[in-house]
């Protein structure tokens, strides 16, 4: 079965994480994936762990194999005329470009928009970074550099992340920035996608992890905007309960967000008495009593019961709750196993492996999955279809150009 985006060009100018997530994410979908790669050492996400290997000792990067499946690699000298020549031959034969590059770089090479404008019309340019680049609306930012973590850190996230509010600020325990930002960046691409379709024109898409993070964290911003209060650490003071609590065997989540939902909570726990109490009847009056009256309450009625027990007797009442689960619980799984989310796909170096597949389900369509590149492995293949002649592709190898 083909894939929407069966046919569709895209050339991936990439490294690490958001621009890869982005291009994988194409990929799933039966985009024509093309991933640009320095020639000898690559994406420098090959040479991160976790390190997998097999019986010879050849090693598959697990980090790279999260973000890289389903491309083409083509390795390119982009700091050398003759390799730029050839990666404005790939930037002419595509329709999206998805770039995440240091920031200055494409344009310090002469890859402008402008002139990628000139050279195809209708490419839809993705370009990626840490705070920006579009010159309408540059910020004090721009020339930065970002990680998963500075993104989180500035756009109020971590502020906001870990249960004891004299405590540190916490990272949240994945790169939303990194991942969160490549889903935003292939949402621009169909975006540009489909104006292309509309138009036959292109587009310049500006994505900033920055505001990326700040967009997926507007609780905190909305919040302060419409009260001038601060969301903290800790308890949450305007939905209670709320949050992980704990059982005999590891821990619950909770949330009672509704005056309805709290009378259900309350007779399903057994302690309805609480309801003649006018002060815990609304969200912020529970998160005001939440540590002194009601927390004692629900960790009592915790305490003799399984994780599983509890949810089980919670959405008898109709509540919503679910157990606090760790990757081995969500592995073996039943539900996750009905949704295929975990796939196997083959891989060159170790013959198999497990990763998370598309959390997009279709009636008419299925994602497909395919194996990661080796690096360069597609180089002659992809340039022979440009035209390129055994000879010239010779003489560029020797070069060390591709």
């Amino acid at each position: 079965m083909k894939g929407i985006l069966d046919g569709v060009k895209v050339l991936g100018i990439e490294q690490q994480v958001a621009g890869p997530t982005c291009t994988m994410m194409l990929a799933d979908q039966g985009a024509s994936v093309i991933k640009v790669e320095r020639p000898g050492s690559g994406d420098t996400a090959r040479e991160m762990a976790p390190l997998l290997k097999n019986e010879s000792g050849d090693v598959q990067s697990g980090y790279f194999a999260r973000f890289n499946r389903g491309k083409k690699s083509v390795t390119v000298d982009m700091q050398s005329p003759e390799g730029q020549a050839v990666l404005w031959d790939l930037i002419r034969d595509t329709e999206i470009i998805i770039e995440n590059v240091k920031p200055g770089l494409m344009d310090k090479l002469g890859f402008t928009y402008e002139k990628i404008k000139e050279i195809n019309p209708g490419a839809v340019y993705v370009a990626i970074s840490g705070f920006g680049r579009s010159k309408k609306y540059e910020g004090p930012f721009s020339k930065r550099l970002a990680y998963d973590i500075i993104a989180q850190a500035m756009a109020g996230l971590m502020h906001t992340c870990g249960s004891d509010p004299m405590g540190p600020p916490t990272w949240l325990g994945f790169a939303l920035g990194d991942s969160g930002t490549g889903v935003y960046a292939a949402y621009a691409a169909m975006l540009g996608y489909i104006n292309k379709l509309k138009t036959g024109k292109g587009e310049f898409f500006d994505v900033s992890m920055y505001d990326c993070m700040v967009a997926l964290a507007e609780r905190s911003h909305n919040i302060y905007s419409f009260t001038g209060n601060i969301v903290n650490r800790g308890p949450d003071k305007l939905i209670a309960p709320w949050g992980p609590f704990a059982c005999k065997d590891g821990y619950v989540a909770l949330i009672v967000p509704t005056e309805s939902m709290w009378k259900k909570f309350l007779t399903a726990i057994g302690h309805t008495e609480l309801l003649d109490n006018p002060e815990i009847q609304s969200g912020p009056g529970r998160g005001a009593h939440m540590e002194t009256l009601i927390r004692p309450i629900i960790n009592e009625w915790l305490s003799d019961k399984t994780k599983i027990e509890a949810c089980e007797l919670l959405m008898a009442s109709g509540l919503p709750c679910g157990p606090i689960q760790n990757a081995e619980e969500v592995a073996h799984c039943p539900h996750i196993a009905k949704r295929d989310l975990l796939v196997k796909i083959p891989d060159p170096v170790v013959g198999e492996l497990t990763v998370v597949g598309c959390p997009i389900k279709m009636e008419e369509h299925e994602a497909a999955y395919s194996p990661l590149p080796n690096l360069g492995a597609d180089t002659d293949s992809v340039l022979g279809a440009l035209g390129y002649s055994p000879e010239k592709l010779a003489s560029l190898h020797d070069k060390k150009i591709i």
